[in-house]
Formats: structure tokens, sequence, C-alpha cells
């Protein structure tokens, strides 16, 4: 008489099915389908709502993985414990076609580490990631041809930073709460002049406004435009008794002005940065 089978329930059965673990062709996830106005479905019952194809490891995606979402984006890349963690590409549906949106490091489901954001205007960042949004260096590009180089701080210009525009202008200083505030220097390209200071609420406030040379430039001597002799009258020269004194103090009063402001938003690590 041989031994009888163990007795294993049904349900069991289904479940040990069920399990997900290595590589799966395709996993769907489906909901009912709405109801019409008489309360009848047309047709199946059910619908698809989105799909995974990929790795998985004690029934959560765990390797690489494709997941195709319901409102038709698509994420592609490394999984851990069902999140988006390690290299991946996550595409949006835009207009009926999907837009390549950001491109690198994921830390459970958000953007954490170096990876690239590409937005809907065709502004473009690369650099670092903290929690979902720029922090430490990074360089945006603009859609207008402007291009930013240096720090941020949850997401905005904060820190250091170099901004080129697109018709020559140049600026190179500090940046608070996306911007320009504190040291900085200024190069109008159309003017050919310099400005070197202090920055308030994104405009230059105290410092010097100088002409830059142009070793190209010729120096010889200038035709004038009358030919006819004229003397100029004496003017009585103006000058400061001490113009450096004099911009120093305009230039801490400008600090302790916005000092409070400037600690509201300064990250923490680069005040006390030496």
């Amino acid at each position: 008489m041989q031994p009888q089978a163990p007795f294993i329930h049904y349900w069991k059965i289904g479940d040990s099915k069920a399990q997900k673990n290595g590589p799966h062709r395709s996993v769907y996830w489906v909901k009912k389908k709405p109801r019409q106005e008489d309360g009848s479905v047309k047709g199946e019952k059910w619908m698809s709502s989105s799909r995974y194809i990929g790795d998985w490891r004690d029934n959560c995606k765990e390797g690489f993985g494709i997941q195709f979402y319901k409102n038709g984006d698509k994420y592609e890349g490394m999984w851990a414990m069902d999140k988006k963690h390690g290299q991946g590409t996550y595409w949006r549906l835009d207009g009926g076609k999907l837009r390549r949106e950001y491109t690198g490091d994921w830390f459970e489901d958000k953007k954490h580490g170096r990876g690239t954001f590409f937005f809907k205007n065709t502004d473009r960042y690369d650099g670092y990631w903290v929690n979902g949004m720029p922090q430490g260096e990074g360089r945006m590009i603009y859609a207008n041809g402007n291009i930013y180089e240096g720090q941020w701080h949850e997401g905005k210009r904060n820190g250091y930073g170099v901004l080129t525009k697109r018709n020559g202008d140049h600026f190179e200083g500090h940046w608070v709460n996306d911007k320009r505030e504190g040291q900085g220097s200024f190069f109008y390209s159309d003017k050919n002049k310099l400005f070197v200071g202090e920055w308030v609420d994104d405009q230059p406030k105290t410092g010097v406004y100088t002409e830059v040379e142009d070793e190209d430039e010729d120096k010889g001597p200038k035709k004038p435009y009358f030919q006819d002799p004229y003397l100029l009258p004496a003017i009585p020269e103006l000058k400061l008794a001490d113009p450096t004194n004099l911009l120093e103090k305009a230039m801490e009063r400008t600090k302790r002005q916005r000092s409070h402001f400037r600690v509201q938003y300064i990250p923490l690590e680069e005040m006390f940065t030496s």
C-alpha cells in the first residue's frame, strides 16, 4: 500500500503559482471597467490598468524592469523592494508620444544622485539631486540659450554660480533663493563695462562700475567731430575725500540690511564652510 500524499489546500496551490520570483515576461494589473448609464458593463468586466516586465524577488520588483503606468508614462531601469532604485529613465506621455523626462540615479522612488532632467519647455538640468530636487553642483541650459553653472539647494540656485547669457553678458558670484544676492560681478557685453560689488534681490546695489579695456581697440588719436577750435571753460574738479572708505561703509551697510534675509535661505553647510 503506497503512502498517501499530504493534503494541500487548493488556495495554497493557487498562491504558490502566483508567487513572483526571478524574471517574468509580463505581469498585469487590472481594474473594473466603469459602468455605463444603465448600470451595465460593455464587453469584459475587467480592463488592464498597468503592466510590468522584469525581475522579481519575493513578490517585489527587484533588478531590471519596465513599468507601464495607467496614465501612459513608462519607467525603464533598476528596482529594489518595489521602488525605483539605481539607474533608470522615466518617460512621460505628452501629446500622444512618450517624452524622455529624466535619466539618472534613483533612490527609493526619488531622483537622488546624478541625473539629467528634460523640461517640457526644452530647458535641461544636468547635475546632482537630493530627495527629488536639484541640489549640489549642477548646470541648467535654458531654452533661451542662457547657461547657469554652479550650486543648487532644494531646486533653486543657491551659493556660488556663473550665469552666461546668450547675448554675451556674464555674471559670476553668489545666489540666494534663485536670485543674485551678495558679492558678484557682472560684465555688460554691449557696453563693455563691468560692475563688481553687492547685489540685492537680483539687482546691483553697491559697488564699482568700470569700463573694460579692449586690447584690440585702436588706441591712436581720434579725429574730432568738429574742426572749429573750441575752448572749454574751466570746470571745478569734484573728488571724494576718501572714496575707498566710503565704498566699504556702503557695502557693509548693505550686508547688515540683508543679513536677516540671507540667513533664511543660505544652507547651513555653506554658512559654516570656510
